[in-house]
């Protein structure tokens, strides 16, 4: 039988008003019963705040744990066949010092990077993903197998229709998704064959240990330098739903 695991990693936002949304959109449709089912909650209750980008400064509350945790047991109870695992945080688990401190060379990150507040916001994102990848080899030592397919959601995505079919997608590049109206792929939703589990989840941090040559202007230009070549298709229909 073959496995699979979805991430959610990031700070938690709307995590509450979308979980359900996943659960009936993505988490039951992206596999055939034959396939197990895992989650990976890496949600940090506090949000960086605005981003100091005109169109782009959204304040969100922080989210009370007892509150997150009802949720979180809510969809244990709604969805036994999922296996859930989860790691809620009240703080970064690494400093803005520690991270500034990895980079190999600062002033490959211009423009808009160029503000040490956009580049560290960037930074904790693709650290939060490292750290995605460390429990994933953890739990695959666990369970004494690897999963064949990793998913990666951000927690504020709401889903107003499902996915496809695994078999729809390509099995040997990254899939990344995307929603009506965007102009180009993000972060948002990513479908990650086990052949490409280091290029997503540790190669961006280690672009910023070791890269001594490519310039990059936003967070978005590290994102893809490391899984290139990816494709790009909708996987369901969603929006980032908003305080």
């Amino acid at each position: 039988m073959k496995n699979a695991i979805f991430v959610l990693s990031g700070n938690c936002r709307t995590f509450i008003d979308c979980i359900d949304s996943q659960c009936i959109h993505l988490f039951s449709k992206l596999f055939n019963s034959d396939v197990n089912i895992h989650l990976y909650l890496y949600l940090k209750l506090t949000d960086p705040g605005p981003k100091g980008q005109d169109g782009w400064n959204f304040k969100y509350q922080d989210i009370n744990i007892n509150i997150l945790l009802d949720k979180i047991n809510k969809i244990k109870s709604n969805y036994p066949i999922f296996n859930i695992e989860y790691k809620l945080l009240t703080s970064d688990e690494i400093s803005d010092v520690e991270l500034l401190s990895q980079i190999k060379d600062r002033t490959l990150y211009i423009d808009f990077l160029s503000e040490d507040s956009k580049l560290l916001r960037g930074m904790h994102c693709h650290y939060n993903l490292e750290k995605c990848g460390n429990y994933i080899l953890e739990k695959e030592l666990t369970i004494q197998t690897k999963f064949d397919f990793i998913i990666y959601v951000r927690p504020d995505l709401y889903f107003s229709e499902s996915c496809e079919i695994i078999n729809n997608y390509d099995s040997s590049i990254i899939t990344l998704g995307y929603m009506p109206g965007n102009l180009y792929n993000t972060d948002h939703i990513a479908i990650i064959p086990r052949i490409q589990f280091e290029n997503f989840f540790f190669d961006r941090m280690n672009v910023y240990r070791n890269n001594i040559s490519n310039r990059f202007v936003t967070q978005e230009e590290v994102y893809w330098h490391t899984i290139s070549p990816y494709d790009d298709k909708p996987i369901g229909l969603y929006n980032i739903k908003r305080p």
